[in-house]
């Protein structure tokens, strides 16, 4: 008499490849590429759309979104430039001086003090970018009232903001390198750059410290609630808010755990996730722990390049749930491989993207409009002034991508958007080995299957079978199944192990898979 098992959790808890296939529970997957998971479904995610063309010869490092009152600006700084887009046109927005002493263009970072940017290059001085406004340049980063950073030769490597402070990190002080110096600035107004960031002005509470110890270089340094923490390439210390003349109370969290590349850090609900030597963790401020171990850690290390894992990054993509850590596989110079972790579900999914320098997340952004757009009187206008504006549904993810060769140019590219304007078709791939359906004393044959699908897409579906743990599956041919049409596959396969695959081939159809329901019998016990 067939059986009928109900498998309404697959995949439920997401990808697990460093346990060994047979002893995960039943909602654990053993493959996955290009499917995202979320509120226990499975459907496929991966392709781009091209969003807008750089300037030729453009080679872009690093990607920041600043959102205006009267629209969504994206900053893109270079070898050679810094540009800004608004969804419609590119502005080159660079400093007076262009930027003859950069080499490295991926070494550009930045941070948002309120509504202004404020950019950063070791090679160097700051610079901060003051109304939002495509036809203002970027302009020096002043020091205190009457001196800019570069008047009295200061730069760092990192730049970052936390409150209304600012700090510096990974200092350069007279063209002396102090890989340990931290700097803080005084608060600054909103809406404003810090008046100063000397610590000898004794009206101010600028300061200047170094954190010692065997910790190394610092790497970056990101908020966490009313603190700050500074990340090493050993080591991680925590700024607490004090208040007062001291400010800040240094602690030392881990004198073991570092960071392994600037922008990797992410804070989520009060946590900071973060890409460290070999391992994604999480940092509460108390304490760390892995988010890898016993699930993806194996797979991690094996698949990065060792050569160009620095230029790794993590951003968040809020509207979805997830942290995406972005590393470089084998061969590759820039990220083009993602590591997907949804803090709701705690739930893993890995999917392919575009090689590219930086990705981010924000507003899509348009143009803003102006007089000279309204084609109607005053009197006939709908809303009232100053309404516009952007939703946090409007937030996407986006990559930079650099031109192939010289006369070419780079890229804007959506990462996360319809299917439908998927100018990329993509594989997708779910799958489960290893699976007991009675036990692995029990051999069984499945006869047939019923997914939990909808379309329109279509996948091809296979079933196979193992006689023992570790032996190799025998895959029974795949077949074709649309939703909108079929309601079960019959197959039949004996084993002490069942095996289960879904495959999207070169496609970008949409399709949902939450559970599929086993027939079987029993076929005598070992």
């Amino acid at each position: 008499m067939p059986k009928l098992i109900q498998l309404a959790n697959f995949a439920k808890a997401g990808i697990n490849s460093d346990l060994m296939p047979w002893d995960l529970p039943g909602d654990f997957l053993t493959e996955i590429s290009n499917v995202r998971i979320s509120r226990g479904r499975l459907s496929p995610f991966g392709g781009e759309e091209t969003w807008a063309t750089l300037p030729v010869d453009f080679k872009p490092g690093y990607l920041m979104n600043n959102n205006a009152n009267s629209g969504s600006y994206w900053i893109i700084p270079g070898l050679d430039a810094v540009y800004v887009y608004d969804g419609a046109t590119f502005s080159d927005i660079s400093s007076a001086g262009g930027y003859p002493g950069i080499l490295d263009e991926s070494l550009w970072q930045g941070d948002m003090l309120s509504r202004v940017a404020v950019l950063n290059h070791p090679s160097h001085f700051p610079e901060y970018w003051p109304d939002q406004n495509p036809a203002t340049l970027l302009l020096p980063l002043p020091w205190d009232a009457t001196n800019t950073w570069a008047d009295v030769n200061e730069s760092c490597r990192i730049i970052r903001t936390h409150k209304q402070f600012m700090f510096a990190l990974n200092l350069v002080s007279n063209g002396e390198e102090i890989p340990d110096g931290v700097r803080w600035s005084a608060p600054a107004d909103i809406n404003s750059v810090p008046p100063t960031w000397d610590p000898l002005d004794v009206t101010q509470v600028a300061g200047l410290t170094t954190l010692g110890g065997n910790g190394g270089s610092i790497v970056d340094g990101k908020p966490l609630r009313d603190a700050f923490c500074v990340y090493r390439k050993s080591g991680i210390s925590v700024f607490d808010y004090v208040g007062g003349n001291f400010v800040w109370q240094i602690r030392h969290l881990s004198t073991t755990i570092g960071l392994v590349s600037p922008n990797s850090i992410v804070e989520v609900k009060g946590v900071h996730y973060f890409i460290g030597d070999g391992d994604i963790l999480v940092n509460d401020g108390n304490s760390i722990e892995s988010l890898l171990h016993n699930r993806l850690r194996k797979r991690f290390i094996a698949n990065y390049d060792a050569d160009n894992f620095r230029n790794s990054y993590a951003i968040l993509n809020s509207v979805a749930s997830e942290v995406w850590f972005c590393i470089p596989s084998s061969g590759h110079v820039y990220p083009n491989l993602v590591y997907i972790y949804n803090w709701r579900d705690d739930t893993w999914a890995i999917r392919d993207m575009p090689e590219a320098p930086y990705a981010n997340y924000g507003t899509e952004g348009s143009a803003p409009v102006t007089w000279d757009d309204k084609n109607t009187p005053w009197d006939g206008q709908q809303g009232s002034w100053g309404q516009r504006q952007l939703s946090p549904l409007d937030d996407t993810l986006v990559a930079v991508t650099s031109p192939e060769d010289v006369g070419q140019s780079g890229r804007l590219v959506f990462l996360d958007y319809s299917l439908s304007n998927n100018e990329v078709p993509f594989d997708s791939v779910i799958e489960r080995t290893g699976f007991a359906l009675e036990g692995m004393n029990n051999v069984t044959t499945i006869t047939r299957i019923y997914p939990h699908m909808r379309g329109p897409g279509s996948v091809y579906v296979q079933v196979g079978s193992q006689d023992r743990a570790g032996a190799p599956v025998r895959w029974k041919p795949e077949v074709l199944y649309n939703p909108d049409t079929d309601r079960k596959i019959d197959f039949r396969t004996t084993g002490e192990l069942h095996c289960f695959r879904f495959r999207q081939l070169n496609d970008t159809s949409f399709w949902e898979l939450s559970g599929i329901d086993v027939e079987y019998v029993n076929s005598g016990v070992r």
